[in-house]
C-alpha cells in the first residue's frame, strides 16, 4: 500500500489567532474554478514569519499516529503543496520535530506549481493508493481525476456525506484513519 499525506493542518497547526476563513481568502482564488494565489514579495515575508516553528506547533496526536502507521510498513510519502518561499521554515520544522524519518520520501511544491496540479502529478508519479489531506476543494479535484485512489478528508467539521464522492471519506484525525481504514 502506498499512502500519501499532506503536511499543513495534518502535522502542523494553523497559524494562531488567524481565522481559517481569512487564510483561505488569501490562499485560494474564488473565480469559479480551483486556483491558488502565489503571494507577492511582502506577503511572502509575512507568511514566512507566520510559518515559523515557534508559531506553528506540531499536532502531536497526528505525529504519534504517523509513527504507528509507519510501523505497519506501508510506503508512506509526505506530499505538500508548500511553496518554495517557505523552504527555510519547513527545513527548520522538520529538523526540530524529526518527522522525516516516518516517510519513504517527502515532496514539497518548491517549483511553485498550482497545489492541485502538483499533488495530482505526484499521486500519479508515486502510484499512490491512499491520500490524506485537509483541503476539500483540492480533494474534490483530485478524486475526479483519480477515481481509483481512496481519499481521506481530515477535518473537525461535519461534512454531509452526500457532498462527498464515493472515493472520499471524512476523518477527524490520523487515529481514526489508523483504527478504521488501515489494513
Amino acid at each position: 500500500m502506498k499512502i500519501g499525506v499532506d503536511f499543513d493542518k495534518i502535522f502542523v497547526s494553523p497559524p494562531p489567532l488567524i481565522p481559517p476563513s481569512v487564510i483561505e481568502m488569501f490562499y485560494k482564488k474564488k473565480n469559479g474554478s480551483l486556483s491558488y494565489r502565489i503571494p507577492g514579495a511582502v506577503e511572502k515575508k509575512i507568511r514566512a514569519l507566520s510559518h515559523s516553528p515557534f508559531l506553528r506547533k506540531p499536532i502531536r496526536e497526528n505525529l504519534d499516529y504517523v509513527q504507528k502507521i509507519s510501523r505497519k510498513n506501508p510506503e508512506l510519502y509526505l506530499v505538500s503543496s508548500r511553496f518554495s518561499f517557505l523552504k527555510k521554515e519547513t527545513d527548520i520544522w522538520f529538523k526540530k520535530y524529526g518527522i522525516g524519518k516516518y516517510f519513504k520520501k517527502t515532496y514539497f511544491n518548491y517549483d511553485d506549481k498550482q497545489p492541485h496540479i502538483f499533488k495530482d502529478e505526484m499521486l500519479k508519479i508515486l502510484h499512490i493508493d491512499t491520500f490524506i489531506d485537509d483541503d476539500l476543494d483540492l480533494l474534490l479535484y483530485l478524486s475526479a481525476h483519480n477515481p481509483k485512489i481512496k481519499f481521506y478528508f481530515l477535518t473537525n467539521k461535519k461534512v454531509l456525506p452526500n457532498r462527498l464522492p464515493q472515493n472520499i471519506k471524512q476523518i477527524y484525525n490520523l487515529q481514526e484513519f489508523y483504527s478504521n481504514y488501515l489494513k
